[in-house]
């Protein structure tokens, strides 16, 4: 199947994710600045949002990139520039969450899977939209797999750190 069949078979799904994605961006910055002294002066609430915004604008824009009538090749560089793009904006919160002193031997399992839910999937899921990209550009049909696995963990994972953050703001301002 050509690539051009191929993306017209999930063009339903990219602008039903990109949409939702894009609606939830505006959400997390109306409800973050409802309380954006507490955003600008915690670090763990500054770290969540700037992870939960960059998975959210990675959908956005690796939805933006699949609708467009293109190549192969094109979508490809394109997936590979959303994955950079993404690492790098949420490096410093991903950087900061291994380094948190609070990330020790004596956390608990579930702080540990939390922490790993928060940073760990999104950091990956970033390398697996480069590495969608680069499938894409070998003209590899498994691609289109990739970016739905990657697609639903981004949402999922923003979804709870959206969660994460109303709870952390609420206990801050308490």
């Amino acid at each position: 199947m050509s690539y051009q069949a191929e993306v017209a078979g999930w063009h339903d799904f990219y602008i039903l994710a990109g949409t939702a994605s894009a609606t939830l961006v505006g959400l997390l910055f109306v409800g973050l600045s409802l309380h954006l002294q507490i955003v600008v002066t915690t670090s763990e609430v500054r770290s969540l949002a700037r992870v939960t915004l960059a998975n959210f604008g990675a959908v956005v824009f690796m939805a933006l990139f699949m609708v467009i009538p293109q190549g192969a090749s094109g979508a490809g560089l394109q997936l590979v520039g959303v994955g950079i793009v993404s690492l790098f904006v949420a490096a410093p919160s991903l950087v900061g969450a291994v380094r948190s002193r609070e990330w020790s031997f004596q956390m608990s399992p579930m702080q540990r899977v939390r922490v790993a839910m928060r940073f760990g999937l999104s950091g990956l899921s970033y390398l697996a939209i480069i590495g969608a990209g680069i499938l894409l550009l070998s003209s590899v049909a498994t691609a289109f797999t990739v970016l739905l696995i990657t697609t639903v963990v981004l949402l999922v994972v923003s979804l709870r750190n959206t969660w994460d953050l109303l709870v952390t703001v609420a206990d801050v301002t308490q």
